[in-house]
C-alpha cells in the first residue's frame, strides 16, 4: 500500500501545482495548446517508443498483446450497449438533451493525460505495454461508432478524411512503429534509445501540469450546477471499474490484462469527446465539462482503484 501511494501522491502533487500556477497567471491558459501539442506530438511518442521496445517480443508476449486486442474491443463494444441502457432507460435523458454524448462520455477512457503517465507510475512498463493496447482500440472507436453514439437521435453526417487524419496521430505512428519493430526484433542503437527515453520521461510531469491547467480554468460552479452531468460522472466512475472487474474476474487470461482492462476503465472521460463533440456539431461544452469533473473524481477513484487492484491480483 505505501508503495502505490508514493507511486500516485507525485502525480496528483504536479497536477494541484499546474492548478495554482493557472490560477496565478503563471501558466496561462494561452499557454494550454503549446503544453498540449508537446505532449501529444512529442514526449508521449517517445514515452510510447522507449516503453514498448524496452519489451522482447517472445510467444507470451504475442499471445497477451493478441488478447489485449480482443480484450480491449469487446471492452467498447460492451459499453456501448451499457451506456444506452443507462442514459436512455435509467436516466431517462432524450437525444434532444445531449444523450449521445453523455453516452460518449461514459463509454471512452482518458488513456493519454492520465492513464499514460499513471500508469507507468503505479505498475511499470508491462501494463503501460498493454495500456497503449487499449489506447489504439479507443482511437479507432471513437473515430467509429463513437461517432455514431455521439449523433444518437440525429442523422450522422462525417467527414471521412477529417476522421482518418485524427486516427492517424503521432501517438498511433509511434505505436504502429513500435509494434513493427517488435515483430522485427530490430532494436534502436543506445545513443537513439536513451535519447527517446529522456524525452519521454517528460510526459508524466508536463502532462499533469495539462490536466491541472485544465482543471484551473474549470468553472466548477457550472459544472456542478448540472445534476445530470454529475450523476451521469459519478456513476461512470464508479461503475465502469467495477462492471469491467466483474466481467474479466473468471476469463482465463493473464492477471496483467486483467490489471490492465480493469484500471483502463478506471480512467476518466476521454479528452477526444470534446473534439468529437465539436466535429459532429454537438455539446463539447458538456464533454469538457466531463472530462474537467471525472478527472476531478478519478483523484479519488484512481488511488483506490490501484489499491484494490494491487491486493486483488499482486
Amino acid at each position: 500500500m505505501y508503495t502505490i501511494i508514493s507511486n500516485i501522491l507525485p502525480v496528483f502533487f504536479i497536477i494541484a501545482i499546474g492548478f495554482f500556477a493557472n490560477r496565478k497567471g503563471i501558466l496561462p491558459n494561452a499557454a494550454n495548446k503549446y503544453l498540449v501539442d508537446l505532449v501529444m506530438l512529442v514526449t508521449c511518442p517517445c514515452l510510447i517508443l522507449s516503453c514498448m521496445l524496452d519489451q522482447e517480443m517472445n510467444p507470451a508476449l504475442m499471445e497477451n498483446t493478441i488478447w489485449m486486442f480482443v480484450g480491449s474491443a469487446a471492452f467498447f463494444g460492451v459499453f456501448y450497449f451499457i451506456s444506452k441502457l443507462f442514459i436512455l432507460k435509467i436516466m431517462k435523458i432524450p437525444a434532444e438533451q445531449d444523450a449521445g454524448v453523455y453516452m460518449l462520455m461514459y463509454t471512452t477512457v482518458n488513456n493519454g493525460f492520465i492513464g499514460f503517465p499513471v500508469t507507468l507510475a503505479i505498475f511499470g512498463e508491462e501494463i503501460f505495454f498493454y495500456m497503449v493496447i487499449l489506447q489504439i482500440m479507443l482511437i479507432v472507436y471513437v473515430y467509429s461508432l463513437g461517432i455514431v453514439q455521439v449523433n444518437y437521435g440525429s442523422p450522422r453526417v462525417s467527414d471521412m478524411k477529417g476522421m482518418l487524419r485524427a486516427m492517424m496521430n503521432a501517438c498511433t505512428g509511434a505505436t504502429l512503429l513500435s509494434v513493427i519493430l517488435l515483430l522485427l526484433g530490430i532494436r534502436l542503437p543506445e545513443v537513439i534509445f536513451q535519447t527517446v527515453d529522456l524525452v519521454g520521461s517528460a510526459t508524466t510531469p508536463v502532462s499533469m501540469l495539462v490536466v491541472g491547467m485544465q482543471l484551473g480554468n474549470s468553472n466548477f460552479r457550472q459544472v456542478f450546477g448540472n445534476k445530470t452531468l454529475v450523476s451521469v460522472t459519478t456513476v461512470k466512475m464508479i461503475s465502469v471499474p467495477i462492471l469491467t472487474f466483474l466481467l474479466v474476474r473468471w476469463i482465463p487470461i493473464d492477471i496483467s490484462l486483467k490489471i490492465a482492462l480493469v484500471f483502463g476503465a478506471a480512467f476518466p472521460v476521454s479528452v477526444s469527446a470534446v473534439p468529437i463533440s465539436s466535429m459532429e456539431g454537438k455539446n463539447a461544452v458538456l464533454a469538457a465539462e466531463g472530462v474537467a469533473l471525472s478527472t476531478l473524481l478519478s483523484m479519488v477513484t484512481l488511488p483506490i482503484a490501484a489499491l484494490l487492484l494491487t491486493a486483488f491480483y499482486l
